[in-house]
């Protein structure tokens, strides 16, 4: 199977392929494209400073469709919820690898690959990457690069953890010269070119040789006395701040660490940044249809909120935000935005949730004290707990009657759609609810009418929540303490920040955590609720070690339903067609059924962005989702201010 076509990928599209075959002519016939840059670009090019755009664009750069041809300049400006929302930034400017998806998150199409082999069983990947592309700083991109972040994450001293060293099927790359090489597995990967079409896929593009390398002893004799020398106990910790791999916070904090992303870094990401600013990359290797260099917005500033979300509220209301959906696009606010369109100069826009669920309550199934532990993995005991919501009352109170009663499963738009597994234990029934209560071995209570456990203490469910990510979610369990509360469960909120949250997994003794349904549409790449899948798999954090083979200390064998839902996905992963996949998936899908893990509320309503009526080539509907990362997804190189 060859692939090197980049799809059309959103409306307009008679218009789009009129627009390609009259560049194709162009081409064609020998005439060359009048090329343009940002005026900025200009005077340092002919002040010597940089080289002609011919120089500094690929062979074949890769050329992105558009509504209409853009013009330079400007700011956009967004903001970000505290110094840790590194999320928003690999959103907004780090998606570009090897390959991407069509704006419909159907299609993998080419990126800085411009095209790609596959062999019969889905063990080989022969990719041919874009001849010509720069790094930031104009050293050349090659196989080189690759190679040492291959060697990077499959080095036992600074492992990240990915698809590149995964414990299951590990990565092998082929060089075959300084534009070609291969991927090999030891076993089919039939999911690979969908994981490196996600978010996933920046893990190989994210470390430049010729600058990280001089972090590590393997190519500097001297590595471990420059980072004594810089204060670092260790080159590993050294080479961690400097060129921390993936999306990890501190990598978007060096400046000085070359990217292959349309904006780089100015003013870096800190624990106290006031603002997060980025400017064009010179050496930016993708054009419009008339060989334009693109980005055409010259510059992003990202301000970042230390008072939550009210403060890019504000912001938005006033004017101040150019294109936004992350954090402020809130059901409670949809109201203030939809009123202040005129004043503030801006329309809403139509974003469509990846995910299935507006709240998972996840009971830590690997709880460290047993009694509780027990509790948690009674199926009877989850099923009374949802019995107990009433649903309705939350979506008419919270969500002002958007959505419906909604187990966590895939969404009506999924190919996985199961009406059954979606609606399954969410009638509002306190009879039944307390049936299975009794039947899960709670029969006594104290004179507060709160259950007693096995060891005569009250069933009391610490959660944890992060208000600052999602302020509904304080609201939703308020009302799900009054209800539970009536049924005989105490719930006390705990309220958190975001780095505790995480920090509390591996030690297995928080009661229950809660999140939104991702999985809803991309069930199959993103499967933490249906099986033990991941570190996100939060009810089965230690399952999903023994599942991943990491933190060996703190794994432990799952119960006989997860092994059998792990075996049937490491078959998911080795098939080579779709059809096979899916089938697989279906069986892994048929035991969440059956088992019933968490426990949802809601169906995840559709949801909006703000958009600045200057603002053109914006998408005016979209997907949000992690591993379609929206709006980086929908090419904001190509996005311009009128």
């Amino acid at each position: 199977m060859k692939h090197s076509s980049f799809g059309p990928s959103r409306g307009q599209l008679s218009l789009r392929l009129a627009g390609a075959v009259a560049v194709a002519a162009l081409l064609a016939a020998g005439q060359a494209l009048a090329a343009g840059q940002a005026p900025a670009l200009e005077a340092m090019v002919a002040s010597g400073e940089l080289p002609p755009l011919e120089e500094r664009l690929p062979a074949n750069p890769l050329v992105v469709p558009a509504d209409a041809i853009g013009t330079y300049g400007g700011t956009w400006r967004m903001g970000l919820n505290g110094g840790g929302d590194n999320g928003l930034i690999v959103k907004t400017v780090a998606y570009d690898s090897l390959v991407r998806y069509d704006h419909e998150w159907k299609t993998v199409v080419p990126n800085l690959a411009e095209s790609w082999e596959v062999n019969a069983d889905a063990t080989e990947f022969t990719f041919k990457l874009r001849e010509g592309v720069k790094w930031s700083d104009g050293t050349p991109l090659t196989t080189a690069d690759l190679a040492f972040a291959v060697e990077m994450y499959q080095d036992p001293d600074y492992a990240a953890g990915s698809w590149i060293d995964n414990k299951n099927n590990p990565a092998t790359m082929e060089v075959i010269d300084d534009y070609n090489f291969k991927f090999k597995f030891g076993k089919p990967n039939g999911m690979f070119m969908e994981t490196i079409a996600g978010v996933d896929g920046i893990h190989i593009t994210s470390l430049q040789k010729a600058y990280c390398s001089q972090f590590h002893p393997t190519y500097n004799e001297n590595a471990e006395a420059d980072a004594k020398a810089a204060g670092f106990d260790s080159w590993a910790l050294y080479l961690q701040d400097r060129c921390a791999w993936g999306w990890e916070t501190i990598r978007f904090a060096n400046p000085d660490l070359p990217s292959i992303y349309a904006w780089v870094i100015e003013t870096p990401l800190t624990a106290n940044a006031q603002r997060v600013t980025w400017k064009r990359n010179p050496y930016y290797w993708k054009t419009d249809a008339e060989g334009n260099q693109l980005p055409y917005i010259d510059a992003l500033d990202m301000r970042v909120s230390q008072g939550g979300v009210e403060e890019l509220t504000l912001a938005a209301l006033n004017g101040e935000i150019d294109f936004q959906e992350r954090h402020i696009a809130t059901t409670t606010n949809k109201p203030l935005f939809f009123d202040g369109q005129e004043a503030g100069g801006y329309h809403l826009g139509e974003v469509i949730p990846s995910a299935s669920n507006t709240l998972v309550l996840q009971l830590n199934l690997n709880h460290l004290d047993p009694v509780k532990r027990e509790l948690y993995q009674n199926k009877d005991f989850r099923i009374g707990i949802s019995h107990a919501i009433d649903r309705q009352e939350i979506i008419d109170v919270v969500f002002t009657g958007q959505g419906e009663p909604f187990q966590v499963a895939p969404r009506p738009e999924s190919n996985f759609y199961d009406e059954e597994l979606a609606k399954q234990y969410t009638e509002f029934d306190p009879d039944l609810a307390a049936e299975h209560f009794a039947a899960a071995g709670l029969t006594e209570k104290n004179g507060d009418g709160i259950y007693l456990a096995s060891d005569g203490n009250p069933v009391k469910i610490t959660v944890d929540v992060i208000s600052a990510l999602r302020p509904e979610w304080i609201d939703m369990l308020e009302i799900m303490q009054l209800q539970l509360g009536a049924a005989g469960v105490e719930i006390e909120l705990n309220n958190i920040d975001r780095t505790l949250f995480y920090e509390k997994r591996p030690a297995g003794e928080f009661d229950a955590q809660v999140w939104a349904g991702d999985g809803g549409i991309e069930a199959l790449q993103e499967p933490r609720y249906y099986f033990p899948f991941s570190d996100e798999s939060v009810w089965a954090y230690r399952w999903a070690q023994w599942f991943n083979g990491t933190r060996p200390e703190i794994a432990e064998e799952p119960a006989d339903w997860a092994k059998q839902q792990m075996d049937l996905y490491n078959q998911v992963r080795a098939a080579a067609t779709p059809e096979a996949r899916a089938d697989l998936f279906n069986q892994v899908l048929a035991i969440t059924k059956e088992e019933f893990p968490v426990i949802g509320v809601s169906l995840m309503p559709n949801s909006y962005s703000i958009i600045r009526n200057n603002l053109k080539n914006a998408p005016e509907s979209m997907f949000n989702a992690w591993l379609f990362p929206t709006p980086a997804s929908m090419d904001p190189t190509v996005w311009y201010f009128e």
